[in-house]
């Protein structure tokens, strides 16, 4: 049933083993901006929040029971889709953080686009519109 929410949003929500580590490395990559970094006893993020210059969020945190992220499987278990401007000065500074990026692409949807691997697995493809 419908809701009358003007601006519906979906927001992944991404599991990390050391999720404080990968909120650094994400800020540094892709140029995140940290909204909320909520902190258990231990240390670790409970839950945090990265906003985007586009008005996206991504929000993550450290699981506490038994967890096999993406590089522990050996294996991509999603893929969260992000349209940006400036792509190729964005794919440098993801690559100079150290991410596992591809060469940019032009998609038959008139967008060229990415795709880099964070340090844990994760997979994020970057697109930008022609």
């Amino acid at each position: 049933m419908p809701q009358d929410n003007p601006d519906p949003q979906v927001v992944p929500y991404l599991l990390y083993a050391d999720a404080d580590a990968a909120m650094g490395w994400l800020i540094k990559a892709f140029a995140f901006t940290e909204r909320v970094r909520d902190k258990r006893s231990d240390g670790t993020v409970r839950h945090g929040e990265l906003l985007l210059d586009n008005g996206g969020v991504i929000m993550l945190g450290s699981p506490e029971t038994d967890f096999r992220g993406p590089a522990k499987l050996g294996e991509v278990t999603q893929l969260q889709c992000i349209t940006i401007t400036g792509l190729p000065a964005h794919r440098d500074r993801a690559q100079a953080a150290g991410a596992s990026v591809s060469e940019i692409g032009i998609r038959a949807n008139r967008a060229r686009s990415y795709t880099a691997d964070d340090p844990e697995g994760h997979r994020w493809y970057f697109s930008e519109p022609l």
